[in-house]
């Protein structure tokens, strides 16, 4: 179209017929401004003066509301006033909206990505440091890891992973506040942003995402529970970076992890010192394997019925250079979340069997050593061909060893579970359920495991002095066993009343300070030579 410099029009063709939805004779002669008052003041107004002021051309990109499209105009000056050339470039902008939303958004849950993340963390966290937040109110940044969600795709598979995943990301949108922000910015790892908060709300909105997450999820026909660790950082007057915010929100989540999971933990400074010890630590895992750091300490275990020694428990230890002999709470951590824990498992073999025939060879007797492995270490590999493989090499009798597993290693995944502890008793190898009692103590999975010892757990024996319920739940747990053709071990035992209430109750065997302290390699066998 061209107008003259009196704003009048002087030529519209049939494109800009249809767009103005008028036809050129009703047009033709009046005035723009007039005819379209909407448009001054606009940004097309501004470009039209600007071109006819100046000579120059112009360009503008705007949205036109009557038609729902996206114009570029085009204005070029000329001796009778200007000319505008228009564009549909609707499409053009749907197309750039659209790669700038998968840019910045998570292609799996359609929640935004670490970028924008970022982006919305860095402007919430100067909106804060300027005034107007409600008296006493912070932001606060909330880092949410899923608990143990490698072993749930190891064990059902990746598609029911990206199910949960996706599940999971619409309760967080459905429980969101309108001020509030999610966001993936990992594989199981989501931020959470909440504005104008406090400490005591946002303490308990991470509660409130544990309870979304206890609610079981159905994914490809499989029902499944999560649960998360969720660390909380807040920012009140001190003036922050994004960066160091939402470093603040993971440390705190590791320490919640770290805690025993399904755990929220705010941040404090001392967490930064356990982080960075971690992280030593870590860095020092490829040394101690090169180095020989780790060695077993054995603790024995004996019959009740006439003292004899059954056999140990092979309990880790890191004899760290600068650290000193550390024991499993302060390192196992770690090493289970690092690249070595397949490492440990042929270490914690080789280490055992190792030891099995220098005894051997000494003329100690043992009748069986048990070794304790962790969920991924029991489902995540070819378990019963490694031990094979590693008791041949020793020359030892597959039957001199126990594979004790705990609870929650065998919910995560009850099939693969059963399959691979009847493979284990079908090579000879026996198993032991550790800390029973403590956990899921589920009877139905109980029955379908083919478990030869139940360990009872120290928290029911250090109960016997003063509650008889602890008692009545050690005899029904023996009960229990028997009836199933288990036998009993009872850990933590660490006086003769102790021993007494267990033999009354029909355990089998106890292990403890009361029989012994765990031992070093030679320290046991001369302990088992004395028996």
């Amino acid at each position: 179209m061209s107008i003259d410099r009196s704003w009048r029009f002087t030529y519209l063709n049939h494109t800009a017929e249809r767009y103005l939805q008028q036809e050129r004779q009703n047009l033709l002669g009046r005035d723009i401004w007039q005819c379209y008052p909407d448009l001054v003041d606009s940004g097309y107004y501004r470009v039209y003066q600007q071109t006819a002021a100046t000579g120059l051309p112009g360009r503008h990109t705007d949205y036109y509301a009557p038609l729902d499209t996206w114009f570029e105009a085009r204005s070029f000056a000329h001796d009778d006033g200007i000319t505008v050339l228009f564009r549909d470039v609707t499409r053009e902008r749907e197309h750039a909206a659209q790669l700038e939303f998968e840019a910045s958004h998570d292609y799996l849950t359609g929640l935004p990505n670490r970028r924008k993340c970022m982006e919305t963390l860095s402007g919430a966290v100067a909106e804060a440091a300027s005034p107007g937040l409600t008296q006493g109110a912070c932001l606060a940044v909330l880092f949410i890891d899923l608990d143990q969600f490698k072993e749930v795709n190891d064990a059902f598979g990746h598609a029911v992973g990206d199910d949960l995943l996706r599940g999971f990301a619409k309760r967080l949108v459905a429980i969101l506040e309108p001020e509030f922000f999610a966001a993936r910015v990992g594989g199981d790892e989501f931020v959470l942003l909440l504005r104008n908060t406090t400490e005591n709300a946002a303490e308990a909105f991470a509660h409130a995402v544990l309870r979304e997450l206890a609610m079981p999820f159905e994914a490809c026909g499989r029902s499944v529970c999560l649960s998360a660790s969720i660390g909380i950082a807040l920012l009140r007057d001190a003036p922050e970076s994004a960066e160091a915010l939402l470093s603040r929100a993971d440390t705190a989540m590791y320490a919640a992890k770290s805690s025993g999971r399904i755990q929220v933990c705010a941040y404090d400074g001392a967490l930064d010192r356990g982080m960075r010890d971690r992280l030593a630590l870590r860095m020092d895992l490829r040394e101690a394997f090169a180095a020989n750091q780790f060695e077993l300490h054995f603790q024995p275990q004996i019959a009740l019925a006439d003292a004899s020694p059954i056999g140990a428990e092979a309990l880790l230890r890191w004899r760290h250079p600068q650290r000193g002999l550390l024991m499993p709470h302060a390192f196992l951590d770690v090493l289970l979340e690092s690249p070595y824990e397949a490492t440990l498992v042929e270490w914690l073999l080789n280490a055992v069997c190792r030891h099995i025939g220098a005894w051997r060879r000494l003329g100690v007797s043992i009748p069986r050593i048990s070794l304790n492995l962790s969920a991924r270490q029991l489902l995540c590999v070819e378990l019963t061909d490694l031990i094979l493989r590693i008791a041949r090499a020793h020359d030892i009798s597959p039957a001199m060893l126990d594979i004790e597993v705990t609870e929650d290693s065998l919910v995560s995944d009850i099939e693969k579970a059963t399959s691979v502890l009847a493979a284990l008793k079908l090579a000879g190898i026996s198993t032991s359920l550790d800390d029973f009692g403590s956990g899921y103590s589920s009877l139905g999975y109980l029955v379908r495991l083919p478990i030869d010892t139940l360990k009872i757990d120290k928290s029911f024996v250090r109960a016997l002095a003063d509650s008889e319920k602890a008692s009545a739940i050690i005899r029904s747990i023996v009960g229990l066993a028997r009836s199933l053709g288990m036998k009993t071990i009872a850990e933590g035992v660490e006086c003769q009343h102790q021993a007494a209430e267990l033999k009354d109750a029909g355990c089998d065997a106890i292990q403890g300070y009361l029989v012994s302290r765990p031992l070093g390699s030679e320290a046991f066998a001369e302990f088992m030579l004395r028996m």
